[in-house]
């Protein structure tokens, strides 16, 4: 594909032309106006300015780029091209039309819209080529980010995927196949990291700077939700949120949240109004409330549970701490504390029962994973003493660890090592929760044929920089914890918005993915 045309010179339109003309193509560039065609070709050479400044583009690269940018306001110009990528406004009527005259015009090329919510099977269905009309879905900014969704349409032919899975790679993208479902793989599957901080923050069981510190923090994640909302735009985001919700007729895993929409309401975007869940210019970002870790009680330390306690023993031996591991049923006794860490809520109840019959002023720190502080707090006859927390194994990866709990946690719980959020009481805190509701979604997404784990993976990592993909987070949490955090938010919240994928719950009684999933590419 030499010749490629794009229609649209705004942010999107722009970046695919740099991109394109970068890498070798010759690029007819079209809009409307005199105007738009000016500012998208002054936004393409102050980025080749800037890369050029940078040393990721010599001069005479820039220069030769820019010679391969042919600017027009016909779309005859598009006669002769191999490959047009519509990147109009994101209006099923106005692609439409387009895609009508693009029709008649480019009779050899294959049409791609770079739509992220729209049907790619209706934009095809006006042309007379839907086996050559596909979707080719890059992401902002599209001359820097590495990710394009390649979207087959109903009708989209195997050559064309193949075609343009090879375009992709000439231009130096790292291409994934999705299928023609609402959000493709990204948009979809990206729906609870933001859903469910909003939730969280709704339910007043945290603020959002701490939401923001638990996924940055303890989950590895560059920006948390709400930081992200911010760049993203919180109208674009609501919108997007809003289309995948009516796309799925209502399905409960998607329903946009009234924050989002009185943030709207309220003129409140995010960076580009200069304020959105946090203040920008000069104002001074309040930081989260973390707890510093004091200096914890030497030990000894009783560490009660199956794998995830194996861990924890690790972990507290790795920093100088003795500790006791009892039998099952076993009173521990002459301890500092007691720490239980069991997934399974039956065993977690049982360990707590023991715990009773051992010193009764010895704190126990309950790892609030698949149970809520208060629900676990209820097992014991001495309920006061019952701290929660929750920190997803490996521990090594944490950089903070979540508290629930009244006034201040017990010196005791120092003992890990890590600084402390407090949050509200709920199964699975913050972090635990996002996570197992975008495993969730991706197992879901496999199920109905989205894309393979794979792609997957690799679109959630490098579309929004996630530090691992869903099928890999699941395989280092381990895939019975991901559905027991799910059955818990399911009990205790009753809504079907919880329900637990069937491939998940396969796989959690299975121990493991399936073996045509592995742990994706992540």
């Amino acid at each position: 594909m030499r010749r490629v045309g794009v229609v649209g010179a705004g942010t999107m339109g722009s970046g695919i032309a740099h991109v394109c003309a970068v890498c070798g193509c010759d690029v007819v560039l079209y809009d409307t106006t005199e105007e738009f065609l000016r500012r998208g070709l002054y936004r393409i050479a102050r980025q080749m300015d800037d890369a050029v400044s940078r040393n990721r583009l010599s001069a005479s690269a820039r220069d030769a780029a820019r010679a391969r940018i042919v600017p027009t306001l016909d779309l005859n110009a598009f006669a002769g091209c191999d490959l047009v990528i519509e990147a109009a406004p994101e209006d099923l009527a106005i692609k439409q039309e387009i895609f009508r005259t693009l029709d008649a015009l480019a009779d050899d090329a294959i049409l791609a819209s770079n739509t992220s919510s729209l049907s790619i099977t209706e934009l095809a269905a006006v042309t007379r080529r839907p086996g050559r009309v596909a979707g080719l879905h890059f992401f902002n900014p599209a001359h820097i980010l590495p990710l394009v969704e390649v979207v087959r349409g109903e009708a989209t032919s195997d050559e064309t995927v193949a075609a343009l899975v090879a375009f992709c790679r000439r231009i130096e993208k790292t291409p994934v196949v999705a299928a023609d479902t609402p959000g493709f793989i990204v948009n979809r599957v990206a729906r609870p990291f933001y859903g469910e901080a909003l939730r969280i923050v709704g339910e007043g069981l945290a603020d959002v700077a701490t939401v923001d510190s638990a996924v940055r923090d303890g989950g590895g994640f560059r920006m948390g939700p709400f930081e992200l909302m911010d760049l993203i735009g919180i109208d674009v985001n609501f919108a997007v949120t809003r289309s995948v919700y009516e796309a799925f007729f209502g399905e409960p895993r998607y329903r946009p949240h009234p924050i989002q929409r009185r943030m709207v309401a309220s003129g409140r975007l995010g960076r580009k109004t200069g304020r959105g869940f946090y203040e920008y210019g000069n104002a001074q970002r309040t930081p989260p409330p973390l707890l510093e870790p004091q200096q914890a009680p030497a030990g000894p330390y009783a560490v009660c549970g199956g794998e995830m306690a194996d861990e924890l023993t690790e972990h507290l031996r790795g920093r100088g701490h003795a500790v006791l591991r009892p039998l099952r049923g076993q009173p521990p006794r002459g301890v500092a504390a007691v720490f239980v860490v069991e997934p399974d809520r039956g065993s977690m109840r049982e360990w707590i029962g023991a715990v009773d019959d051992g010193d009764p002023g010895v704190p126990v720190l309950a790892g609030c994973l698949t149970a809520s502080r208060a629900e676990v707090a209820s097992w014991s006859q001495l309920p006061q003493r019952v701290h929660g927390f929750v920190a997803l194994p490996p521990l090594r990866d944490r950089g903070v660890v979540e508290w629930i709990g009244c006034g201040e946690p017990p010196a005791t719980l120092w003992a890990l090592g890590l600084p402390a959020l407090r949050v509200g009481d709920a199964p699975g805190g913050i972090l635990a929760r996002i996570l197992a509701m975008l495993v969730n979604e991706a197992a879901f997404a496999y199920a109905e044929g989205v894309a393979s784990a794979a792609e997957i993976d690799t679109a959630m990592r490098l579309g929004t920089n996630y530090p691992r993909g869903p099928f890999r987070w699941a395989e280092d949490i381990g895939v019975g914890l991901v559905a027991g955090i799910l059955a818990a938010l399911h009990g205790y919240y009753g809504e079907e918005r919880y329900r637990t994928a069937p491939l998940l719950r396969r796989a959690a009684l299975a121990g493991r993915w399936p073996s045509e999933i592995g742990g994706g590419e992540g």
